[in-house]
């Protein structure tokens, strides 16, 4: 810290003189020390992501999406048509032998049970498809008839 005197006006005394030098040196130090260590941070326990499909190189991946949906009454809907679980599930295994890589969406009734998605959910893996997606809406209010 310095002293800077005033000698052409009178003054109460020397007047303090504050050199920002060294706050700027610690400063920039810190954003460099920071730079460094926090994009080298990560959240929680370190793992290896699961690699997917390259989607440019894939002609199967240029095709819709195959929607299948089951209603509270637990019938499903194979892209456009109703079909019982056996006949669904050999479709879906008819489909899988045609494009193995085709996406797949789910979609069901928010009255269902939970253990029958679930369930249709496991079917669909053990045909094999890898790409399963399930569709979901946004918050919405039940009624007391609904549940």
């Amino acid at each position: 810290m310095g002293a800077a005197i005033d000698t052409g006006k009178p003054s109460k005394g020397p007047k303090p003189s504050i050199n920002v030098t060294p706050l700027v040196d610690v400063v920039l130090v810190l954003l460099i020390i920071f730079m460094v260590i926090i994009p080298n941070m990560q959240d929680g326990k370190p793992i290896e992501l699961v690699d997917v499909f390259n989607p440019d190189k894939d002609a199967e991946d240029k095709l819709e999406p195959l929607t299948v949906t089951i209603d509270k009454d637990e019938v499903l809907t194979v892209g456009e048509a109703d079909m019982s679980r056996e006949a669904a599930i050999a479709e879906l295994k008819a489909v899988y032998a045609a494009t193995p890589k085709r996406r797949m969406i789910l979609r069901g009734d928010a009255r269902l049970r939970f253990v029958v998605l679930r369930g249709l959910f496991k079917d669909i893996q053990d045909i094999g498809f890898s790409g399963v997606s399930l569709e979901v809406a946004g918050k919405r209010e039940w009624t007391q008839e609904e549940g």
